[in-house]
């Protein structure tokens, strides 16, 4: 009986082994496709990690109510929806083809290739890996390269694929110098729903600040909106008002910091000009130390002490006493910049 027992022991055990060493290795992804004629970036390698992540939002939660979808086959459009990601902290989600884009599918000069042969038939439908579920966003930002005029086949689809009812829809594309044309209207009309902005191109290399105003051209969806004061280059904690003004200043620093000369007025505040005119909506106030103000539509004022007129409400600097803000600001003239970053 014992015999019997470790007899079968073993052959368990056999099987097992056999189990184990049989069992594939996890494959590494293939690294993004080289540009060809089609973008002059070169190719940025795609890890395993990466890989994976492109079908992880659909086992997840969002955790924002704004999405940047893209499809970048040689790592241009990453590079600028990584950029946009950054400045929103929206989720990021790569549209990634079971078949990948290798550098002789996108040969331009060759009508032959893969890409050239998808372009040119209107109902090719490239397979999509992970589906990326588009549940609990309210804004999807839509990445994708020009290839000979149009986007590419597997953004038709992906809109194809998704209902954007609810949704606005914010599409872009990365081109050396080819427009945006009509690829965005052409991806609304199969979409069938949601509601669509119109379009924008960058190249490769587009700077922040362009990125910046575009976001706040499209409404500043999911943008983070800060604004930062100094005296003399040191930081001031300050609760900004919720209105159109302080809306209206954070776009003013947005390409960058905007450095105010300011004088002392009537013992009791510092006031210096913006530079442009903001809006207003002035009404009778009688300050305290700390109130931040508008004045006029154009000029900034820090108070450390008190008066009465007629001002919009900017915010309140925190964190000093009524003697800790005379000490700093009593004494002469002192540089407040303002920035966004």
């Amino acid at each position: 009986m014992k015999k019997l027992i470790i007899v079968g022991l073993l052959f368990a055990l056999t099987l097992a082994c056999a189990a184990c060493g049989s069992a594939p290795a996890r494959a590494m992804s293939e690294p993004d496709a080289a540009p060809g004629q089609l973008s002059a970036d070169a190719p940025a390698p795609e890890t395993e990690e990466e890989s994976d992540s492109a079908g992880a939002l659909s086992e997840q939660t969002p955790a924002s109510t704004v999405l940047f979808a893209y499809f970048s086959a040689t790592g241009t459009t990453r590079g600028v929806a990584e950029k946009i990601a950054a400045l929103t902290g929206a989720d990021l989600a790569e549209i990634v083809p079971v078949q990948p884009y290798t550098s002789e599918d996108l040969n331009y000069h060759d009508r032959t290739t893969r890409a050239s042969a998808e372009q040119d038939e209107l109902s090719v439908r490239p397979e999509i890996a992970a589906d990326i579920p588009l549940a609990g966003y309210t804004t999807v930002y839509l990445g994708y390269p020009i290839w000979w005029g149009q986007a590419p086949r597997i953004l038709s689809t992906f809109v194809e694929g998704h209902d954007f009812t609810g949704i606005t829809v914010i599409p872009f594309c990365t081109s050396g110098s080819s427009d945006i044309g009509q690829s965005d209207d052409t991806l609304a009309a199969q979409a069938g729903s949601g509601t669509w902005l119109q379009g924008r191109r960058f190249p490769g290399d587009v700077p922040e600040d362009e990125l910046r105003a575009w976001i706040h051209e499209t409404g500043g969806i999911g943008m983070e909106k800060t604004l930062h004061l100094y005296i003399n280059d040191a930081e001031l904690a300050v609760d900004w008002e919720d209105n159109e003004t302080v809306g209206a200043l954070i776009e003013l620093v947005s390409s960058g910091p905007l450095t105010v000369q300011m004088s002392m007025y009537g013992g009791f505040e510092q006031v210096g000009s913006l530079g442009a005119s903001l809006p207003r909506n002035d009404s009778q106030t009688t300050t305290q130390a700390g109130d931040i103000v508008l004045y006029a539509g154009d000029q900034i004022v820090v108070f450390y002490g008190s008066n009465t007129w007629a001002y919009t409400r900017l915010g309140r600097i925190t964190g000093k006493s009524a003697a800790e803000l005379a000490d700093l600001l009593g004494s002469g003239g002192v540089a407040l910049t303002l920035s966004g970053e």
